[in-house]
């Protein structure tokens, strides 16, 4: 409960807010661009965290 909002949280709540009106709007063009990107997004997130989730499982 003590987490705190920081830039990237907030990023990417505005992100999902704007890909849920922009569904609901029928701007699918503009959906389709803003889900690319919220995707793209946090994956570079997850990529500068190391969040790989086979790091564990070696071969």
């Amino acid at each position: 409960m003590g987490e705190k909002l920081n830039t990237e949280k907030i990023v990417g709540i505005g992100l999902v807010a704007a890909l849920i009106a922009a569904i609901f709007l029928g701007m699918n063009e503009l959906a389709m661009s803003i889900a690319s990107g919220l995707v793209g997004y946090m994956g570079g997130k997850a990529e500068k965290r190391g969040g790989d989730i086979n790091d564990n499982h070696s071969n």
